[in-house]
C-alpha cells in the first residue's frame, strides 16, 4: 500500500511541478508582451511629439505667386 501512496504523491509532486514550469513561462511572457508594447507606445509618443512640435512652430509664409505675364497678341492692323 506505500507503493501507491509513494506513486500518487509522486504524481502529485510531477503535476505540481509542471503547473509551476506553466506558471513561470506564462509570467515571461507577460513580461516580453508588456516589454514590447510599452516599448511601442514610447516610439508612438516619441514620432506624436515631434510631430506637435513642428506643427507649433511658426511656419514660413509660402512664397507669393508669380504671375504669369500677361501674353502679348499680335496686333491687328489693316
Amino acid at each position: 500500500m506505500t507503493n501507491l501512496q509513494d506513486e500518487k504523491q509522486s504524481l502529485v509532486a510531477a503535476a505540481k511541478a509542471e503547473r509551476e514550469r506553466d506558471k513561470t513561462e506564462a509570467m515571461r511572457e507577460y513580461q516580453t508582451e508588456n516589454r514590447a508594447s510599452l516599448a511601442n507606445m514610447a516610439r508612438l509618443r516619441a514620432l506624436r511629439l515631434a510631430k506637435e512640435s513642428t506643427a507649433s512652430q511658426p511656419q514660413a509664409a509660402p512664397p507669393p505667386a508669380k504671375r504669369k505675364a500677361a501674353s502679348k497678341r499680335p496686333s491687328k492692323r489693316s
